[in-house]
């Protein structure tokens, strides 16, 4: 799976230069819906035992997700973004985290079809752990990008997202901690703009 990632984001550099009269010149009034799918690297959470707090260790996973962009000019957009991620946790189990996000791009004017971004913004995360009760907690991003538009209507989308929120309380049968859903992620994509 790293290698087919990494593969397709060699690929999306290599486009970049070759992609002709792709144009993002204009962004004001633009409405895109994206989908990406990446990596994610989770926190680590805690755990409360017989002996103090211990470090519950979290894997690398999967995530995915979709979303929604409209240009306020042409240098600022807003995006609104649903993405899931599956890791697994040593003592929690499996965990899911669904993130519901809403926030503002700043986007470089750059060569004729390649366009760097940076953001912020608020999110939701919905935190689901097996047999385990968990709370939904709020947090913010910030994340980094390019966009390489193949033509007026597609770019091929590479981002970095980092989001840190607060912990969530875990209760089960097995024991009591803290689930923390803070993570980095590297995402591949594309954008497709209606107008």
């Amino acid at each position: 799976m790293r290698k087919m990632l990494l593969l397709l984001a060699g690929a999306l550099l290599l486009a970049a230069p070759l992609a002709g009269e792709a144009s993002a010149e204009e962004l004001r009034g633009r409405i895109a819906v994206s989908g990406k799918i990446g990596i994610t690297n989770p926190a680590d959470s805690e755990m409360n035992s017989q002996y103090g707090k211990m470090v519950v260790s979290s894997d690398a996973g999967l995530i995915g997700g979709l979303g929604l962009m409209f240009g306020v000019d042409d240098n600022v957009a807003v995006e609104m973004e649903v993405s899931r991620s599956t890791f697994d946790t040593s003592d929690f189990g499996d965990a899911d985290v669904t993130d519901v996000s809403i926030g503002a791009q700043y986007r470089f004017q750059g060569q004729r079809n390649v366009v760097p971004y940076v953001g912020a913004g608020l999110d939701v995360l919905i935190n689901d752990l097996d047999r385990k009760y968990t709370n939904t907690t709020v947090g913010a991003h910030v994340s980094g990008g390019l966009d390489c538009f193949v033509n007026r209507q597609v770019a091929l989308n590479l981002e970095l997202k980092g989001i840190e929120s607060f912990k969530a309380d875990v209760d089960g049968p097995n024991g009591s901690g803290k689930f923390d859903p803070s993570a980095l992620s590297f995402t591949v994509g594309a954008r497709f703009f209606f107008n």
